[in-house]
């Protein structure tokens, strides 16, 4: 039924057998008999990832964030960006530069699946240690949830296979729902966190847990009790948010007794950077560690923008996301109560913002300052469309790679400048994200948002506060949180800004049904650098902002683009596997 799937119909669908002459004619026997051999065949899945995130190689043009409503790619040659922003998802499927949505990446799915299944099927046969196989066994589940949780994420529901499927098999079989889907994944999640153990030795650390296995099977859920997953059908759960909410609360305590925990504060940047192996252990429950080289076209083309820090292509954040960070004392900046100056926009933000996001006059690295501006104001108070160092204009127009929104991207540059070999963490799963899924599916059951709900641990409202404290915000003022749809804005809000370029947003957008709702355009600050005598009082950075409200650039957004489009191909493998709606 499906090609990925027909292509690994034999045992030889890892590659580590390709590589040992000694392996070439081996039977099943000889592989799932043999616990080296079994070992390496379900590891292959840990040292194999689908997605490689910021990683040389990988042809990182941009991020999720560049097809949401969060930042933009800053080339006019062909990159995700340009074909997203258009609605043209056949272009990203058939494209090579889409790495987190082309058809390589739906038969990668598709073979960690079939690997898993063959793990699972043959697991009576290995010969090692009962704790091993525990573990082994447990890897095939996560790992089967996780492609499936994936896949469905992106591209609906579908027939959840539960053993290895060959050429003389029937797969000409329908698709499942996505509730459907989510649900039996969170299946698998419970089987794994069974079977494995809370935490890993360091040597292991991108091994999957029971404590990750635990956040994921309640991340399914909460996907099966959005709107997308509701408005399909499928399964009749009318509990599905509160059983969300549960799942996490036991995610939750699970992690929180096993040593999670959120970096402090003054932290937050060491989470995603350097070699702070206590403290990405800490708040990461599953993620992947890896160096990156500083010339590398993961660094040049998405992490490290032009101009003084000699990258290539700096994503643009958009303004919108920019004004979405709360002010250090709770308020919105719209608020009149939050004390934000429009001419220094920057100031009074939090460390979380600071770390995220790369502005006008900051120092990412001692003595690197950016300097990001458009216009440079003359004695006699006219002003020439010049640019600035980090903002280069030709001719008129501004230089490719640039930003053109005024603002680039921090999370991920690390803290030295021209380090050979930069230590980078990026994170599936954290558990600050867990307080956030506990305060949206507790208080979308109906549970009243500021009371600790029989058994739990935190109320939502208490749960959201312990992100917002840990950023250096305040708590949700009183009447942020007076109704529930006040309240859920600010869930919601947390969501955007907190786990802002970890590829959340873009799936957020789809499972709430709202792309047709928010603005996904594109928006500018544009700044000029004032001449001497400038009235301090009135502009205190010496700078004056002007915030745009025309966009810079436009998205269409329908409802078909809530799923991407299969490979017609693959579709056309039998008669009952349909494609997406709209497609």
């Amino acid at each position: 039924m499906i090609a990925a799937l027909a292509a690994f119909a034999t045992l030889l669908s890892c590659d580590y057998l390709d590589k040992r002459e000694e392996t070439t004619s081996l039977s099943e026997e000889d592989v799932f008999g043999d616990a080296e051999y079994f070992e390496e065949f379900v590891n292959w899945m840990v040292q194999n990832p689908v997605m490689r995130h910021l990683q040389a190689a990988q042809v990182p043009f941009g991020t999720w964030d560049d097809i949401a409503d969060g930042s933009m790619g800053t080339m006019t040659f062909s990159i995700p960006y340009q074909y997203a922003k258009a609605g043209d998802y056949l272009q990203l499927i058939n494209m090579d530069r889409a790495k987190q949505c082309n058809k390589n990446c739906w038969q990668k799915y598709w073979k960690h699946i079939r690997i898993a299944n063959q793990g699972i099927k043959h697991i009576d046969m290995y010969p090692g240690e009962a704790s091993e196989k525990a573990r082994l066994l447990g890897t095939c589940y996560f790992y089967r949830a996780f492609s499936y949780y994936e896949l469905c994420r992106r591209w609906g529901g579908m027939p959840y296979f539960e053993q290895p499927v060959s050429l003389a098999d029937n797969l000409d079989v329908p698709r499942d729902d996505m509730r459907t889907t989510y649900l039996k994944a969170a299946d698998d999640f419970q089987r794994a966190a069974d079977l494995l153990q809370p935490t890993v030795p360091k040597s292991m650390w991108q091994h999957p847990t029971s404590v990750a296995a635990l956040a994921f099977k309640a991340k399914c859920i909460l996907y099966a009790a959005s709107p997308q997953a509701t408005r399909e059908g499928g399964v009749t759960r009318e509990s599905l948010w509160a059983e969300a909410a549960e799942a996490t609360e036991a995610a939750i305590k699970a992690a929180e007794s096993n040593g999670y925990a959120m970096a402090p504060t003054a932290n937050i940047y060491d989470i995603y950077n350097d070699n702070q192996e206590d403290i990405q252990i800490a708040e990461v429950i599953w993620g992947r560690r890896h160096s990156i080289k500083w010339e590398s076209d993961a660094y040049l083309h998405t992490i490290r923008p032009p101009g003084t820090l000699g990258g290539k292509y700096g994503p643009a954040i958009n303004q919108s996301l920019v004004n979405a960070f709360d002010m250090e004392n709770g308020y919105p900046i719209t608020d009149p109560r939050s004390n934000y100056d429009p001419q220094d926009p920057y100031k009074g933000r939090g460390a979380r913002f600071e770390q995220c996001i790369l502005h006008n006059q900051s120092e990412p690295y001692p003595g690197k300052v950016l300097n990001l501006y458009n216009y440079t104001q003359n004695p006699d108070g006219t002003r020439d469309l010049t640019g600035s160092a980090d903002m280069k204009y030709q001719s008129g127009k501004l230089m490719e790679g640039y930003t053109p929104t005024g603002t680039y991207i921090h999370k991920w540059m690390g803290k030295v400048f021209n380090e050979v070999d930069h230590r980078m963490v990026w994170p599936e799963m954290r558990i600050t994200e867990l307080y956030i899924m506990f305060a949206e599916a507790a208080t979308e059951a109906g549970w009243d948002w500021k009371t600790v709900h029989s058994g739990c641990t935190y109320s939502a409202l208490a749960a959201l506060n312990k992100v917002r404290n840990r950023a250096g915000i305040a708590d949700v003022p009183a009447d942020y949180c007076d109704t529930k749809d006040h309240f859920m804005e600010r869930v919601q809000n947390e969501r955007r800004v907190e786990l802002c370029f970890e590829d959340q947003r873009f799936y957020d957008i789809r499972r709430l049904l709202i792309g047709k709702d928010i603005d996904q355009n594109m928006y500018r600050v544009l700044i000029t650098k004032l001449a001497p005598g400038y009235d301090a009082s009135v502009y205190p950075t010496g700078f004056m902002y002007e915030y745009d409200p025309v966009p810079i650039d436009t998205h269409v957004y329908t409802d078909r683009m809530n799923l991407f489009p299969i490979n017609r191909d693959d579709i056309n493998m039998c008669s009952v596997f349909k494609q997406n709606p709209g497609w």
